[in-house]
Parts: structure tokens; sequence; C-alpha cells
């Protein structure tokens, strides 16, 4: 079975989203350890550690912002959020429920 093109592009566009916000999300810690050390050596003072950490947290919003607006490849909507919530573990589309990685676009299903 070959996988529809335009779903092969955006699946790898949500990878590469998810892949920057998990990575900025565990990194926190590790970074903010390294980045307060060299710093504090570099500019012989206290360790900028709120000016660092609120950077740090900065970019997590922004990249939790680029993944919670990732568009379902068939409705068009938000795939990861509905009107209040935003689950970026969510393995269906809050709106149509197109599967997570789906390798052929499925016709919407009908409510009965």
């Amino acid at each position: 079975m070959r996988i529809d093109p335009f779903l092969e592009v955006a699946w790898r566009d949500l990878n590469r989203r998810s892949k920057i916000l998990w990575r900025l999300f565990f990194g926190f810690i590790p970074a903010m350890a390294l980045l307060s050390y060299l710093l504090n050596d570099t500019l012989l003072q206290g360790a900028p550690f709120l000016a660092i950490a609120l950077a740090w947290m900065g970019a997590i919003a922004w990249a939790g912002s680029r993944m919670a607006s990732f568009a379902c490849p068939r409705c068009s909507r938000a795939f990861f959020e509905n009107w209040y919530f935003f689950k970026p573990l969510r393995q269906n589309c809050a709106h149509c429920s197109l599967a997570r990685w789906a390798k052929e676009m499925p016709p919407p299903a009908t409510g009965s």
C-alpha cells in the first residue's frame, strides 16, 4: 500500500514540529544547568538563571503553539486542540477523527 503523498508531507511536518517541542521540553533542565554554569564563569557574576529560564520557556511556548496549530490534512482544523484544550499526545484529529499517521485519506465519519 502506497502512502498518499499529501499525507506523507503533512505527517513529516507534524513529526518535525513534535521533535522540536519535546526536545525543548525535556532539554530544559540539562540546558539550564549547562548554560548557567557557562555564563556564570564567563560573566564572573551570579548566573542569569531567570533570563535563561524565561527565554527557554518562551521557546517551549513557541514550539507548543506551532504544534497546536498543526492543521489536520482532512478537515484543515487544529488536529490537537478543540475549543478548550490542547492534547499533544492525541492519536486522532479532535474534529474529524483522522488517525495520526494514517497512510490513506479515509472518507469523513458520518454520525447517525
